[in-house]
């Protein structure tokens, strides 16, 4: 690693990649340290899985930011002494974990240090500069925000001797989540539409047909789709989107009054939340919450 700044924006996502790959590493060998902890270990091996994920977004990144010109600029230059602190924490973090018996609160003492490290904001600002290319940007930057999340969720169910001196819940956001709403119920889709817009960005759509033009226009981090619409059902609405992008299969909260057998054998089946009109603000509130802590796990109802 050279001593200067680094100031080419390829240098600059080559060093990020390649130290979103070493904290993977380190999350790995820390799972192996405290499999005797299995709700730990379980935590550190999903976030192997984030970080593996964040050097391939780095890649992609790159590929977006220098399309259609021979020579992007970012608007940062990475220091030398930045780069020192991250590989110093590193360092320290490494030695630690030849060690045996670490206790839970060293460990996540670790984790809340490294992603509260400098190697953080620069991240985000190249997340936010991808963010702005289209729908995988934003599908990209949304997960990793769900990665924070993640992080700052099993902190907050520690016992307090247990937490980080860090509190991570003060790490910058990247962008904010998408949501999209499809009902042809007017009153009521508006009523949704602006309960979302305290959390997110919302787009609506009357009718199904229109949802999936909106769809295709934004990656959206949770669908709340009414199931009876006169154009096309909110079953065929789901199966089409899911053959769009499958990613949103994990996405959708569907809202029904009025359930046929076929239909609620489908959303049983398949594993899809359903909340039955008329539904309560806290129910919705809930319901929404749980899309968005679940979209990385496979869907459960939420009327079982």
């Amino acid at each position: 690693m050279a001593t200067s700044a680094l100031t080419d924006a390829q240098d600059i996502i080559d060093w990020l990649r390649h130290t979103e790959e070493r904290i993977g590493q380190l999350y790995a060998a820390a799972a192996k340290v405290c499999c005797h902890d299995a709700a730990l270990s379980a935590f550190l091996n999903r976030l192997v899985e984030d970080e593996r994920g964040h050097a391939e977004f780095m890649t992609r990144a790159w590929d977006c930011l220098r399309s259609g010109q021979e020579a992007p600029a970012l608007r940062v230059v990475l220091d030398e002494d930045t780069r020192r602190h991250v590989e110093e924490l590193f360092g320290r973090f490494e030695r630690l974990l030849v060690k045996a018996d670490i206790p839970r609160k060293r460990i996540m003492e670790y984790v809340a240090r490294a992603e509260s490290s400098e190697l953080n904001p620069v991240f985000l600002y190249v997340a936010e500069e991808y963010r702005r290319a289209g729908r995988e940007g934003e599908h990209m930057t949304g997960e990793i925000q769900g990665h924070l999340l993640r992080i700052q969720r099993f902190i907050e169910n520690l016992p307090r001797e247990q937490r980080p001196s860090i509190d991570v819940c003060t790490l910058p956001s990247v962008g904010e989540p998408r949501f999209l709403v499809v009902d042809d119920h007017a009153p009521l889709r508006r009523l949704m539409a602006s309960l979302l817009a305290r959390r997110g960005a919302v787009d609506t759509a009357a009718g199904a047909q229109e949802g999936l033009e909106r769809l295709k226009e934004h990656f959206h981090d949770g669908v709340i789709s009414d199931i009876r619409m006169p154009d096309m059902d909110g079953l065929e609405f789901y199966q089409r989107a899911v053959e769009y992008d499958e990613r949103l299969v994990r996405r959708f909260l569907f809202c029904s009054s009025e359930l046929t057998s076929e239909a609620e054998g489908y959303l049983h089946e398949n594993g899809l939340p359903l909340l039955r009109k008329p539904f309560g603000l806290c129910d919705f509130h809930d319901a929404i919450e749980k899309i968005l802590s679940n979209r990385d796990v496979l869907p459960t109802s939420l009327t079982d």
